[in-house]
């Protein structure tokens, strides 16, 4: 029958990865599987021990040793084995079962060496007279689910028979030596190479197994548990769908689950672990023993796919993978070329035990509940469909408030309690959506939010409203001259300009340019070296209403007259013989004599709306800024005064007057940050250094510069910081435009102690920001990089998955900004903004 001598046998496959995982872990208790069988009678203790005995003798798999013979493991089955039956009473304990649980789950938490027997542990706790537990437990080398349900089924039979007195039925079990060879007979067979074949076609992508986490998870050694229980309504509803798609209920458990991963991760290969029997034949499923696999099972989704298709493709992919469920996991890793835990097979787990497990022990119905069922890195989804009620049939899976029973193992190093609580209360709510929700519901539009989550994300923490003057970017300026109007205002090379003395030269230049056609609606460029007199020519343009259009004299020639040629400015204005204003354009030099003479003809008083070509309005552009055209063609950004004065007004009253009383104005007017830099401290009163980038602050080394505000992009600064000691103090320093590492914030700190560091975000289409995060303790960042805060002030912010729902807390996402400080769009380009 076997070509296995008895004494000494090989392991099964899984019993090797089994072998193999606890001997790197020697203490993880986590190869520990237990259950304990609720069993509503008197139970005669002796009567069960004999049939336990009896049981015992009669399974190989419960008398095994472990050893190593020649470097390799192997396995003997003794003749006899020492084990007892403790029985412990707690009738005389207020809370019997839980009182019982407890000492069961500290037995199951204690590590066993799989070279030293037995390999199991049972107890029999009294919880009443007519109340009794059976908690049994196996080190998961020796036994699997299915080994489970037949060693139970056993002994409520044996114990059956020997309390009424009749003689115990023939023994079902085959020797453990059948198995063995029903494997090698398989891994020698064409179905092992068509299932090879198989698995290797369907994952030759190797698409990433699915995780809810972003960490590489390692085994701990231990779960925790959240149980739950599906009420009948949600039960009868799952039926009902699975009857409508016509494919079986777990079909639909699966596919809920699935869809739960695809909506929380946003991936459309979704690769999840289904624990499988791993046997094909009648006789070996009557052997207990290891056998059991991990299929990886493969779902492809999208947010149109339909609550009725995505359960006929769970249907369709169970029925596949089933057929091909004997080749092993680990096979299938080293045919992929699969090495270390960062490259895994499969994400979280979804074991649907639906086993018909009728117990009776003399009459008295037994109920199955599940402690365990083994090593789980991840997340595993456990549906156990053995636990029956006073009122339910048994095996029908109800508790005694008529439900399902839902448990949802975690790793607690991924998963902390309130996590794993919010996946169990989303999980729960999905499977009522597929309960109830109509089949052609696309699986994009279930919402995963509770009610209280939803006002959170985007109620509560975009409550951002915040009232700003109608006004224009030009009156805030003048406003504030009004007050302040001998406060410096700009500083350049040691020269320095008054509110008053910049504001009066800005006012003879707009005269200037509305006789030149400048107006609201019109574009004029600027065109002009970094100095004091570009901050003018800024103000001038904005005070007769046009925007401004930087075009950087420094740009290739071919880059600045696709701008100009796009942009079609109604003016270009240069300087130092710039030549941008060429091919035909109408241009105005700003230091030509002729200019100068003219402009000591203008009126210094500010343009009211009578001199304009129209009334300036808050919803005219108040500049346009081009994009660096890395995703295609540079496309110009058109942003309304009102927005700009939004940004204004949250720079003066988020950062306040204190830190922007001095700042640093290095940034090209060609990126938008500039307009933070440049119309912050104007408008709140305080001063602006114009230099010619961030590193001239490295040609300060002798007398240094000290402000109150200093940004840039990390780049720069990362610059600024390889060329040494940056003798540069500031109060706070503003970092955009690119992610912000943790060790870029320490460096930061290091060269500018007690800085205050804000991390701000936001596209150019946004108006400058749109998310800030302040920090000014170094713990803040020691061991992560910052986050990009939360929305400014008239401005929200949503993370949206691939089908515009909101996600939960803590799922990736897209980000989708809204509000006061949104550009009015692409010029020229009506469809992309409308995109």
């Amino acid at each position: 029958m076997t070509g296995y001598q008895i004494a000494s046998l090989p392991l099964t496959a899984a019993q090797s990865g089994i072998w193999l995982a606890q001997r790197l872990q020697p203490a993880n208790p986590l190869f520990n599987i237990a259950e304990y069988i609720d069993i509503h009678g008197e139970i005669d203790p002796a009567l069960f021990e004999n049939a336990l005995r009896r049981t015992v003798a009669e399974a190989d798999t419960l008398r095994i040793r472990l050893l190593e013979e020649d470097g390799r493991a192997a396995q003997r089955v003794e003749e006899h084995i020492d084990w007892t039956l403790p029985f412990i009473d707690v009738s005389h304990e207020d809370d019997p079962r839980a009182v019982a649980e407890s000492h069961m789950r500290a037995e199951m938490r204690r590590p066993v060496d799989p070279t030293t027997g037995p390999l199991f542990a049972f107890a029999l706790f009294k919880a009443a007279d007519d109340r009794y537990f059976w908690y049994q437990r196996y080190h998961h080398i020796v036994m699997d689910g299915l080994g489970l349900s037949l060693i139970g089924r056993r002994v409520a039979e044996l114990y059956t028979a020997l309390a009424a007195r009749l003689p115990c039925p023939e023994a079902p079990f085959g020797p453990l030596a059948e198995l063995l060879d029903d494997e090698a007979a398989y891994r020698d067979s064409d179905r092992f190479t068509r299932d090879r074949a198989y698995w290797t076609a369907r994952f030759a992508e190797r698409p990433a197994a699915t995780s809810l986490t972003d960490r590489t998870p390692a085994l701990p050694e231990r779960l925790d548990r959240r149980t739950a229980f599906l009420d009948e309504p949600t039960l009868a509803g799952l039926r009902a769908t699975a009857r409508e798609a016509e494919v079986s209920w777990p079909a639909v458990l699966v596919a809920a689950f699935g869809v739960y991963l695809h909506r929380m991760t946003g991936n459309r290969q979704v690769v999840l672990g289904l624990p499988a029997m791993g046997r094909s034949t009648g006789r070996a499923r009557t052997i207990p023993g290891m056998m059991s696999n991990v299929l990886p099972f493969r779902l492809d989704l999208n947010p149109g796919t339909t609550v009725a298709q995505a359960v006929r493709l769970a249907s369709k992919e169970l029925h596949s993978v089933l057929k091909h469920q004997r080749y092993r996991a680990e096979d299938l890793r080293r045919d992929l070329e699969l090495s270390g835990d960062e490259h895994r097979l499969v994400g979280p787990h979804i074991n649907i035990v639906m086993v018909d497990y009728d117990l009776t022990f003399g009459g008295h119905r037994g109920t199955v509940h599940n402690l365990g069922g083994g090593p789980v890195d991840d997340l595993s989804l456990v549906v156990d469909g053995r636990a029956a009620t006073e009122r339910g049939r048994p095996g029908s899976g109800e508790s005694a408030s008529g439900g399902l029973r839902v448990d949802l193992d975690g790793n607690p190093e991924l998963y902390g309690p309130e996590r794993l609580a919010d996946h169990q209360r989303r999980l729960l709510d999905l499977l009522g959506h597929f309960a109830h929700t109509a089949p052609d519901t696309p699986i994009g539009r279930i919402d995963l939010l509770a009610p209280e989550e939803r006002e959170r994300l985007l109620g509560e923490w975009n409550a951002t409203a915040r009232k700003v003057p109608d006004s224009s970017l030009p009156q805030l300026f003048q406003a504030q001259a009004a007050r302040t109007p001998q406060a410096p205002a700009v500083v350049f090379e040691g020269r320095t300009l008054t509110y008053a003395e910049l504001n009066g030269r800005a006012n003879r230049l707009a005269h200037l340019l509305i006789e030149h056609g400048a107006g609201p609606e019109s574009l004029v460029a600027l065109s002009v070296p970094r100095s004091d007199e570009m901050i003018v020519a800024l103000l001038a343009i904005l005070k007769t209403g046009a925007a401004y259009l930087p075009v950087d004299p420094g740009y290739p020639a071919e880059r600045i007259a696709y701008m100009l040629d796009d942009a079609e400015p109604a003016l270009v204005l240069t300087a130092n013989g710039d030549t941008a204003g060429g091919d035909g354009r109408i241009s105005l030099r700003l230091d030509a004599p002729e200019t100068a003479e003219r402009l000591a003809r203008q009126p210094d008083r500010d343009p009211v709306d009578a001199d304009r070509t129209a009334p300036l309005r808050p919803q005219h552009p108040a500049y346009v800024i081009y994009t660096s055209g890395s995703t295609g063609r540079p496309k110009g950004v058109v942003v309304s005064q009102a927005s700009a004065v939004d940004l204004a007004t949250w720079a003066v009253t988020d950062l306040g007057t204190r830190r922007l009383r001095r700042v640093l104005a290095s940034t090209s007017l060609n990126f938008d940050v500039s307009v933070f830099e440049i119309f912050g401290p104007l408008c709140g009163g305080g001063s602006i250094e114009v230099v010619r980038d961030l590193l001239a602050l490295t040609e300060r080394t002798a007398e240094g510069w000290s402000g109150s505000l200093v940004s840039a992009v990390p780049s720069a600064f990362a610059q600024v910081l390889a060329h040494g000691e940056m003798n540069t103090s500031a109060e706070t320093v503003v970092l955009a435009g690119e992610a912000l590492s943790a060790h870029a914030v320490a460096a930061i700190r290091d060269a500018i102690p007690g800085c205050r560091i804000a991390n701000i975000y936001g596209p150019t289409e946004a108006t400058v920001y749109a998310t800030a995060w302040y920090s000014d303790r170094d713990a803040d960042t020691r061991d992560q990089a910052p986050p990009i805060g939360r929305p400014i002030a008239n401005t929200r912010a949503y993370v949206l998955d691939s089908g515009l729902q909101p996600v939960p807390v803590g799922v990736t996402g897209e980000l989708y900004i809204a509000g006061e400080g949104l550009a009015r769009g692409y010029l020229r380009r009506p469809g992309l903004t409308a995109e």
